[in-house]
């Protein structure tokens, strides 16, 4: 029986990476890719749910849109109230005020991650509502963007 894989959701931060190219992006998505399944696998484990492979394979490129679209709204908030703190007395991306400023973006995006994965990325699967809630607040938990509040200087 052959598979067809779509790549549509994917394409989301592609037109983010002409706006800030990097080599980093070859490293990025794909550990972001790679802990987006791992959560996955790890919850559908947990709840010891079958067909393991079937959801990830309906629902991977979903999760790791909503993830990817969800970290840049939360960083979206941020970027604009830091460069309003900024002053000529007070750098707000030196530590503790870099995490302090970023806490909003990243509980929003993982507010979003949830409810988002919660509304789009199981429904075509065979999960119970109960069950897509829990795998949606352990994805919202565990790949909320936690790396926005490292400050950039010391």
């Amino acid at each position: 029986m052959k598979r067809d894989v779509k790549l549509y959701n994917v394409m989301f931060p592609i037109w983010f990476l002409l706006i800030y190219p990097t080599y980093l992006w070859m490293f990025i998505l794909p550990a972001n890719f790679a802990i987006d399944s791992l959560v996955l696998i790890l919850a559908l484990k947990f709840l010891k749910i079958d067909e393991k492979f079937k959801i990830w394979e309906s629902a991977i490129f979903k999760i790791f849109g909503v993830g990817f679209l969800s970290d840049f709204i939360g960083a979206a908030i941020t970027y604009p109230v830091t460069m309003m703190m900024s002053s000529d007395n007070f750098n707000p991306t030196y530590f503790p005020a870099a995490t302090i400023v970023t806490i909003p973006g990243v509980i929003l995006a993982g507010v979003l991650i949830y409810f988002l994965n919660k509304k789009l990325s199981f429904r075509k699967t065979q999960l119970t509502p109960k069950q897509i809630h829990s795998i949606s607040l352990a994805l919202a938990v565990f790949t909320a963007p936690y790396a926005m509040m490292i400050p950039i200087y010391g």
